[in-house]
């Protein structure tokens, strides 16, 4: 487990973005088929105090990234991201 040394919150609080984060992140691996999932990696947002997840899909020679919070939000999305994979993210998260 890593936790920035920003992230001054309880080991609760904590404990509890990276098990959401998990959970999403397992979600994704289950239901996205065509886009390989690389290289996630915790960030530390210090304006909103919580642990977010950078994701990487790739398909072939491209990728794509996107960071979601704890609670299922987009932060951060890659400019050039298919719109067809965003849709897929959406509906596997809003199913689970």
């Amino acid at each position: 487990m890593n936790f920035s040394i920003y992230d001054t919150r309880p080991l609760s609080d904590k404990e509890e973005d990276l098990r959401s984060l998990d959970a999403i992140q397992a979600i994704l691996e289950d239901s996205i088929a065509d886009y390989a999932l690389e290289n996630p990696e915790n960030l530390f947002d210090e304006d909103q105090q919580e642990i977010l997840r950078k994701l990487v899909f790739s398909k072939g020679i491209r990728s794509f990234w996107l960071v979601i919070a704890p609670d299922g939000n987009w932060r951060l999305i890659n400019q050039k991201f298919p719109r067809l994979l965003l849709m897929e993210i959406h509906n596997a998260l809003i199913s689970d």
